[in-house]
């Protein structure tokens, strides 16, 4: 492999990872606005002071590669309706501090095989909902930690 196509295919591994997250910020958004609830939610929480945030996906990487997929569903609990309705608003930038989240602890604390140390990774969403909502606003529910090996 020569310098220029190893430079190439690092660059468009790089454009590949960041226009990833914009497409998955769009589909809850478009979901949402549509009024509809994911019916999934409904089994984890019957409480309407849950919001979910299912489908944030994340690449685990291990030296240049991708290792593994990381995959996360989980919820906010929200008491207050008008804090709840405010997070429908900007529903995407809340997911997206949310995969940038996830992606910190799948690339940082995580190591491939190893069971994914929950506290760690809820601390670390829930910061980044906090910087969003303000603290104490709401709290983070983990509902499914699933890590898939590329094997």
């Amino acid at each position: 492999m020569t310098f220029y196509s190893a430079r190439f295919a690092l660059i468009a591994t790089i454009v590949l990872a960041l226009a990833s997250p914009m497409a998955y910020a769009l589909a809850p958004a478009a979901k949402a606005s549509s009024g509809q609830i994911d019916p999934t939610a409904k089994k984890i929480s019957g409480s309407e002071d849950y919001v979910p945030f299912f489908g944030i996906r994340v690449s685990v990487a291990s030296g240049f590669a991708v290792s593994a997929v990381m995959a996360v569903d989980a919820g906010l609990h929200i008491e207050k309706s008008k804090t709840r309705k405010h997070v429908e608003a900007i529903r995407p930038r809340i997911m997206d501090n949310l995969r940038i989240a996830v992606t910190g602890y799948a690339n940082g604390p995580y190591r491939e095989g190893m069971v994914p140390d929950l506290d760690i990774l809820e601390g670390r969403m829930q910061r980044a909902v906090d910087k969003q909502l303000g603290k104490g606003a709401s709290q983070v529910v983990l509902a499914s930690v699933i890590v898939f090996n590329q094997d």
